[in-house]
């Protein structure tokens, strides 16, 4: 592996009930919290209340930012700095999956940041000093309800741009990592079956994109990396339809949501490049068809599998079949692999969300106008050409 240097200062609480601790954690960060959560919170029942009664029980004001949609956008990331900036905020509380905890994140930076908001975001690739990441945020607080991106244990944000539908994100370890997340499977058991399992698909994802692209060639000795990374693969692919046999199995939920958390917390990336070529095609599929994340690369890890089962650097994508679907044959391993997504109720094929043949020019040039870098390729082991990028999308249909 690589040399690296490794920092992840995330204070995590886990277990069922924890939620309760939220107003004493809270008031070791600031006296007045933004709580960030879903435009629409009637599903969460009483939690919002509660959770502002035990702030308000620690001397936390509250004020409320339920902004968030399924694929945020920089529009509900500045009503949200406005709202912060009006009430005098000093500490951010993300309430949900990764949606609304990654605009937690860019609100939390953005009532701090100088410049226009816009600038925060790597919204291309190919533009040196475009992005001007942001250099201080109020203090985050997460409380994950979706198992998926670990945003809760991450510095990182996806967010949209409405107006050119273009997706991205920003990464910036100096402040956006959360100073503490409550990891409560409690709050998951009501979970629709669809969102567990998109959700738990997205979080595979995390792990099966640096699996297939990392090599011993370019990082040496992985042993360790490949160990762990199928460890992780292989409980969240286990697990997937038993906590839907069993919704309301707490110690199924737990493993589910702890699962999602390291899998893109730094752990299992130490000395490889952690490249995300799927997550960036995907993101043009929801951007510009609504489409939900984990559905998306579903369809995208199936794809890149049929798409190397003929390529000659395919190697770790044999491996990886080898692992979970005990056999060497990509194509064998793609239909498994797709037999069991439509198990467990999501979509395989980008057309169930109404691509057709003739929108793959603009979905080629939506990852080309935002994910291509200056050598004009996709990065991954290998890169990815404009032509190659579209076949894959083809393939995906």
């Amino acid at each position: 592996m690589n040399n690296f240097e490794f920092f992840n200062p995330v204070k995590v609480i886990f277990g069922a009930g924890e939620v309760a601790r939220v107003g004493s954690e809270a008031a070791k960060l600031g006296k007045k919290a933004l709580l960030v959560s879903y435009s629409d919170v009637s599903f969460y029942g009483n939690l919002p209340k509660n959770i502002r009664a035990w702030l308000g029980e620690n001397g936390v004001e509250c004020v409320d930012a339920f902004l968030a949609t399924a694929n945020p956008t920089m529009e509900e990331a500045r009503k949200g700095v406005q709202i912060g900036k009006a009430e005098g905020v000093d500490v951010v509380i993300g309430l949900g999956g990764g949606s609304a905890m990654d605009l937690a994140k860019v609100i939390a930076a953005g009532i701090l940041y100088p410049h226009d908001l816009m600038r925060m975001i790597l919204f291309t690739h190919s533009e040196a000093g475009y992005q001007i990441p942001p250099k201080e945020a109020l203090p985050l607080l997460m409380i994950p309800t979706l198992p998926a991106t670990s945003s809760e244990m991450n510095p990182t944000a996806v967010i949209t741009d409405e107006k050119t539908q273009r997706k991205s994100y920003v990464w910036e370890p100096g402040c956006l990592y959360p100073k503490t997340s409550i990891l409560d499977p409690a709050l998951t058991v009501t979970l629709p079956a669809y969102q567990t399992a998109c959700g738990a698909i997205d979080a595979m994802s995390h792990v099966v994109e640096p699996f297939f692209f990392s090599d011993e060639a370019t990082y040496g000795n992985i042993a360790l990396h490949d160990h762990m990374q199928l460890g992780v693969i292989r409980a969240i692919y286990e697990n997937i339809p038993a906590v839907l046999a069993k919704p309301d199995d707490l110690q199924l939920r737990g493993l589910m949501q702890w699962s999602a958390t390291v899998g893109l917390n730094g752990w299992l990336t130490c000395g490889v490049q952690g490249w995300t070529p799927m997550h960036q095609m995907g993101h043009v599929l929801s951007s510009h068809f609504r489409a939900t994340h984990g559905a998306t690369l579903a369809c995208m890890m199936l794809a890149w599998m049929r798409y190397f089962a003929t390529r000659r650097q395919n190697q770790r994508f044999v491996k990886f079949a080898k692992a979970i679907f005990g056999t060497d044959d990509l194509c064998e391993a793609a239909e498994r692999f797709e037999a069991y997504i439509r198990g467990v109720g999501v979509q395989t094929r980008i057309s169930q969300f109404g691509v057709m043949q003739s929108d793959l020019d603009a979905l080629t040039q939506g990852l080309v106008d935002v994910s291509f870098g200056t050598d004009g390729k996709l990065a991954s082991i290998p890169p990815v050409t404009r032509d190659e990028a579209r076949a894959i999308y083809a393939l995906a249909l």
